[in-house]
């Protein structure tokens, strides 16, 4: 008797025909699974820059499939552990190993730049003040290069200086016009300036202000120019002798005027007999002179060397023809001037 097969011949056909196309497809997907799983990254290395297609994982399987080799200083962005993506952008930037001698101590470090500028910055020093440094701050890093940079230190200087003084006039209508006298005499002031300098290897260089104060302001100086015109009235004579009060001899003489010669001598009220009233009613001080009006009119303004600026104001028994008498705050001054013979400017 015929036996009746257990499963139909279909049914062993498919399962012949899935065991063939069961590895079609492993080897299908596998292939498949492969291109999708790639990225592309761009790597940019010392700024020289490249495509890579990778399945890696981080930045630091990239870099090893990329056969990049990095270490401890190097600058790697973003960081190693980051994970890759398509389309990112890594950079690597290795460090240049250098020799610095500050004064004599060296420093070794590796230095993530591209000059010697860069390298004092790594190294906590301030370019701008070191000015000796070699090669110089513009040079190109490079491997097992030795910098040297001197000892620098900063110098402050500090120094006294004298200020002039400005001069100013005002006009006076008390004083005759032309006639200059010194209200405020100048004084010149005093500013202190420190100044900085940077001494490198024992060469020091140029200095800066650095701060200034002023210890002293300048007082200007202050010359009184008349403007008045000439008046012959007692009280105009009173007024010229109270504003000529306590001119000096350092008042400068006029650049005109009609020149006399006399002898002078000097007198102080209460000294010898006379009072401190002058003819003209004036008070007897200093910038008051006695005449004869027959040759200096009441009310003249002369110049006196020796004495300065005055106005005849006074006569006396005494004063006659070409002689004057000045007169003085203190007896002690009328002894020491005493007698001689001057030329005195007449100015109106």
């Amino acid at each position: 008797m015929r036996s009746k097969p257990t499963r139909s011949a279909r049914s062993v056909k498919a399962h012949y025909l899935v065991a063939a196309v069961i590895p079609v497809l492993i080897v299908t997907l596998s292939i498949t699974g492969f291109v999708w799983a790639q990225k592309e990254v761009t790597v940019v290395v010392d700024g020289q820059t490249s495509h890579v297609r990778t399945q890696a994982t981080d930045v630091a399987g990239l870099l090893h499939q990329s056969e990049i080799v990095w270490r401890q200083g190097d600058v790697v962005s973003p960081a190693s552990g980051t994970p890759v993506s398509s389309g990112m952008t890594v950079v690597v930037r290795h460090a240049t190993p250098v020799t610095l001698d500050l004064g004599g101590a060296r420093l070794y470090l590796r230095v993530v730049g591209n000059s010697v500028a860069d390298a004092l910055v790594a190294a906590g020093v301030d370019p701008s003040a070191n000015p000796a440094v070699t090669p110089a701050l513009t040079s190109k890093l490079e491997q097992g290069m030795v910098i040297r940079a001197p000892q620098v230190f900063s110098r402050v200087t500090r120094t006294e200086v004298a200020v002039d003084y400005k001069r100013r006039t005002t006009k006076d209508p008390s004083l005759p016009n032309g006639v200059r006298k010194v209200v405020t005499e100048g004084r010149q002031g005093l500013v202190l300036r420190v100044y900085r300098s940077l001494v490198a290897g024992g060469v020091e260089g140029p200095k800066s202000l650095a701060a200034e104060s002023t210890l002293a302001p300048p007082i200007d100086e202050v010359v009184a120019v008349g403007t008045a015109s000439r008046s012959v009235g007692y009280a105009a004579i009173v007024a010229s002798a109270r504003s000529l009060a306590g001119t000096r001899v350092f008042a400068a003489p006029p650049r005109a005027g009609r020149r006399m010669r006399c002898e002078a001598t000097g007198y102080a009220p209460f000294t010898d007999g006379s009072d401190d009233r002058c003819a003209t009613g004036a008070v007897a001080r200093r910038g008051v002179i006695a005449v004869d009006p027959r040759v200096i009119p009441l009310g003249t303004h002369v110049y006196v060397p020796g004495y300065g600026y005055a106005v005849a104001a006074d006569t006396g028994g005494a004063i006659k023809g070409h002689r004057i008498d000045l007169c003085f705050d203190t007896g002690e001054e009328a002894v020491q001037w005493g007698r001689r013979h001057v030329t005195i400017i007449i100015l109106d």
